[in-house]
């Protein structure tokens, strides 16, 4: 019994540490998104070298209030 509720909690906090890192590069990638497309990086190249979608792309542009070029 105290074995499962050791790796319960372990398991919790490994998936703490998770949320935090995908949290820390969500934002690094909306930076270097956002970045690359004021340098006037067209949305398709942004997309293909991200491997996500233009759409995925423009999303996160627009999230960002960054949907167009300044």
């Amino acid at each position: 019994m105290a074995s499962e509720e050791s790796d319960l909690e372990m398991a919790a906090v490994a998936l703490r540490e998770a949320q935090a890192a995908v949290h820390a590069a969500r934002q690094g990638l909306t930076a270097a998104v956002v970045s690359a497309y004021r340098a006037g990086e067209p949305v398709a190249r942004i997309a293909e070298c991200a491997g996500m979608s233009v759409m995925d792309i423009r999303n996160l542009l627009a999230a960002t209030g960054t949907s167009r070029r300044r």
